[in-house]
């Protein structure tokens, strides 16, 4: 009961919750593809074929965010991997 009491009733409280979750959700999106963009952008700056961590290293972000950019570069084709556990800007 305290959550609710700066709210005149529930559905104001659900319509913050429900606000508040976009909000994030739209952050979370937003992180992702300057991720995908940097690492898309370290890849044409290296001139060869990379592994993930070599990535990692040199764009200075997390493996853990560097695996889910690829990941996105990989469903929209703007990578390809010339061969295993390396990968190219297509």
């Amino acid at each position: 009961m305290q959550i609710y009491k700066k709210f005149r009733n529930i559905e104001t409280f659900w319509v913050f919750c429900h606000t508040r979750f976009i909000f994030e959700k739209c952050l979370m999106i937003k992180k992702e593809k300057m991720s995908a963009e940097k690492v898309l952008e370290t890849m044409k700056a290296a001139g060869k074929p990379l592994k993930a961590g070599e990535i990692a290293t040199a764009s200075g972000l997390d493996k853990k965010e560097v695996d889910k950019a690829m990941k996105i570069l990989k469903e929209q084709e703007v990578i390809v991997s010339p061969k295993r556990c390396y990968w190219e800007p297509k």
